[in-house]
This record gives C-alpha cells, sequence and structure tokens, in this order.
C-alpha cells in the first residue's frame, strides 16, 4: 500500500486543494491520499472559518481518501514547528511520500536550501555572520549567506515566499527525523481572476482560501463565491448560511478578558511570549478595540503580525508552550467509504495510537495518565482547545447548531461517487 500526504488547513477547502490531491496521487501513483489538516485553529494564530467537521467533508468530497488532524500545539506554531510537528505525524502514520505547493516549484532547489540550513556548514556560518555584522535583519543575511553558497539560486527570490519556506522547513524536518518520506512539490499557480479599477470581480476561475475567506465575509461578494463550482463548495456555502463564519475578530471578548485577568503575567510566561513582546502587552492591557487591532498595535519590525496573533492566541488558550507537545497519537477525523479497507493496514504500520471515537480517546487518556513523569502537553490540553473555538460562534449560530464535545464527535464518513 503506497501512502501520500499532503500538509493543510483547508481553511476553507478550494479548487486548488483539489488539484493538489489530484496530482499527489498521479505523480506517486498512491493507494491512499490522506491529509494531515489543521484544527480549529490554524497557524495565522486565529480561528478556522469553519470547524473541522464542515472542511473534513468538503476534502473527502474533494478527492481526498483520509482526513487526520495536525493537534493546536504544531498547527499554531511557526513554520519550523508545524512542519516538524506534520513530518513527526506523518513518520508515525507510516506515509511514503509528502507532496506539497511551494512558489518555487523546484524540488532540488529547495533541497539544497534545506541541506545548507539543516547542516550549517562552517561557509554558511561565517557567510551568515558576515550579513549580521553588514547590520542586515537574520532572514537578509541568511538569504545573502545562501546566494552566496548557491550562486545558481541568486535572484530566484526563494526565501522571500511563505510556501517555499514552509517546504524548505517540511525538508529539514524529514532530514531532522531521519525519515524515509520523500518528498515532491508541485508550483503553485496564482488565482486567476480579473478586476476592473473598483475591485469588481469578473471571469473568476478560482480563488485561493484567502480570497475565499474575505469574500464569504463579505455579504456583497456571496454571490460570486456561490457561482464557483468545484467539489465540496456546498459544504461550504452551506455552512456559511446555517452555523455561521468565524473569524480572527471573533476573539476580540476573550482578548480583552484575558488583557485585564489578574494572572495575565503568568498567562504570559507559560505561553512562552518572548520578553519584549510580553512587556509591550503589559503597557497596553487596557485596550478597547478589537483583536486585529490590537495585533497591528503590538506588533514590531521584528515581530510579525502573525507572530503576534500566535501568541496572543497560545495565551487565550492558556496553552503550557513550556512543555512538548505529546506525539503518541493522531486524530482521524474522516475517511471515504471507498478506503476503508486500507484503514486497517494504516493502523498495523502506524507507531502512533490512531484515534477515531471516545472510547478511543478515553482509553489513550487513562493509559497515558498513568505516566506520572510526562510533562507533555496532553490530549485533555488539545480536547480544551477545541471547546473554545464553540464560544467563539456567532451566539444564535451556537444555539441552534451547536458543536458536540469534542470527546463524542462523530467521525466523518465520505461516500464514494
Amino acid at each position: 500500500m503506497k501512502v501520500t500526504a499532503i500538509v493543510t488547513e483547508f481553511n476553507p477547502f478550494h479548487s486548488g486543494h483539489g488539484f493538489l490531491i489530484k496530482k499527489a496521487r498521479e505523480i506517486t501513483k498512491a493507494d491512499l491520499v490522506i491529509a494531515l489538516m489543521s484544527g480549529n485553529f490554524v497557524q495565522r494564530g486565529e480561528p478556522a472559518v469553519f470547524d473541522m467537521g464542515i472542511r473534513v467533508r468538503a476534502a473527502l468530497s474533494g478527492g481526498c481518501d483520509m482526513v487526520f488532524e495536525l493537534p493546536p500545539a504544531y498547527a499554531l506554531s511557526s513554520a519550523e514547528g508545524f512542519a516538524y510537528g506534520a513530518l513527526s505525524i506523518l513518520s508515525g502514520l507510516g506515509a511514503d511520500s509528502l507532496v506539497f505547493g511551494s512558489e518555487s516549484g523546484d524540488i532540488k532547489a529547495l533541497s539544497d536550501i534545506a541541506d545548507q540550513l539543516y547542516f550549517e556548514s562552517p561557509e554558511y556560518k561565517d557567510a551568515l555572520k558576515k550579513g549580521l555584522k553588514e547590520g542586515l535583519n537574520f532572514p537578509s543575511a541568511r538569504e545573502k549567506a545562501i546566494n552566496e553558497l548557491l550562486p545558481s539560486l541568486e535572484g530566484t527570490d526563494i526565501l522571500n515566499n511563505p510556501n517555499n519556506i514552509l517546504g524548505i522547513e517540511y525538508l529539514k524536518a524529514i532530514r531532522k527525523l531521519g525519515s524515509s518520506i520523500k518528498p515532491y512539490t508541485l508550483r503553485r499557480v496564482n488565482s486567476s481572476y480579473h478586476s476592473d479599477p473598483k475591485g469588481n470581480v469578473s471571469n473568476i476561475t478560482t480563488y485561493s482560501a484567502e480570497e475565499l475567506r474575505n469574500r464569504l465575509f463579505t455579504a456583497k461578494e456571496s454571490n460570486a463565491v456561490s457561482s464557483l463550482k468545484f467539489p465540496g463548495l456546498e459544504y461550504i456555502t452551506e455552512a456559511a448560511e446555517k452555523e455561521g463564519i468565524v473569524g480572527r475578530d471573533s476573539l476580540t471578548p476573550l482578548l480583552l478578558y484575558v488583557l485585564l485577568d489578574e494572572g495575565i503575567k503568568e498567562r504570559l510566561n507559560k505561553a512562552a511570549v518572548p520578553e519584549d513582546l510580553s512587556n509591550r502587552i503589559m503597557a497596553n492591557r487596557y485596550f478597547s478595540g478589537s483583536f486585529s487591532e490590537y495585533c497591528a498595535l503590538i506588533k514590531t519590525k521584528n515581530i510579525t503580525y502573525s507572530a503576534v496573533s500566535r501568541h496572543l492566541l497560545h495565551v487565550i488558550l492558556n496553552m503550557d508552550q513550556r512543555k512538548q507537545p505529546d506525539t503518541g497519537y493522531v486524530r482521524l477525523l474522516g475517511f471515504e467509504r471507498k478506503a476503508e479497507p486500507f484503514l486497517n493496514e494504516l493502523v498495523k504500520r502506524s507507531s502512533l495510537s490512531i484515534l477515531s471515537n471516545s472510547s478511543d480517546i478515553k482509553n489513550y487518556l487513562n493509559r497515558v495518565s498513568k505516566d506520572e513523569e510526562r510533562s507533555l502537553l496532553s490530549l485533555n490540553d488539545h480536547l480544551y482547545v477545541d471547546r473554545v473555538y464553540d464560544i467563539l460562534r456567532e451566539d444564535k449560530k451556537r444555539r441552534e447548531h451547536p458543536l458536540p464535545p469534542e470527546i463524542s464527535r462523530q467521525i466523518v464518513i465520505g461516500v464514494s461517487s
């Protein structure tokens, strides 16, 4: 059985994801294409627009065979932590290959850079130090060092593109883990649409996840989104209407409460917030705007908006960043009926506990609770984070369509066409 994996957020699922799944199956000749998907909170430091169940249904409809969850401890990490966590889980599941999108589309170039950054040869270290002494910030000094050591890549701008950077981190993680997973990359194609000088969209062929999010939040664009045609779209439009959309600023009430909490310093320490950012937070405790406005207020030249947002979310969710994540389990969120025969084989080859129902979760919690020496971010922390997500939904929508407690969440089973 050949297992190919993709790592994704499906926030929300769109036609580009469907293309990635299709090509991943083709180029690796996979029997099974699995997705490792961020849960209810995503790497930009914000809640997913729809809960996991909706995004899983869309993914299965769009061609994915199985969907597992990337735990929040990794999903809410930097690119390096995100990639390392994902590859740790995929290695534990016994995946044979990984397919990811990148702006470059050149696996050799990305691999050459990953080698330089992971092995850190004396030549690389010297070139990096030289750039830093010249007054360059770290990313610029790193890019200059790479260009000196790999002159054929000079001018390619590889290290200035987010998906290239994440891809490089996947490749570094493969090296660090000594994993046998074979990596492939597909060149990402930007969304293709045309707009007039006033920004009106016409001739739409596809949207990126960010563009879909923006248009879902704008009522006048809802018809434009509905006019798109790709598998899984019906789950997105139906959920937007029935359950509402969760956004970054849904976090505002929780943020304002946490800022006024007398235990704020303890929370900041527990979340391992850098000292300079912690000081800025303490200096701006009596803030009365939105979550996004607060991020913009306290970000600095050296701490990006997304990094600020992630740190604040760690504080809000009371996540203990001083602990290492528990890597002994993975949650199965859904699978296509046609892929069910492969599930038993995947369970046999996996070194992880695959949790798919409340009984699995309770048994795992009982087992690990007996280990007094464990000081890890636990499955209980994971379940708590997911419960907070339901609080963020619009009150009316939450009452009409309540999410089940995470421990009793039903696995999604797709019906193959």
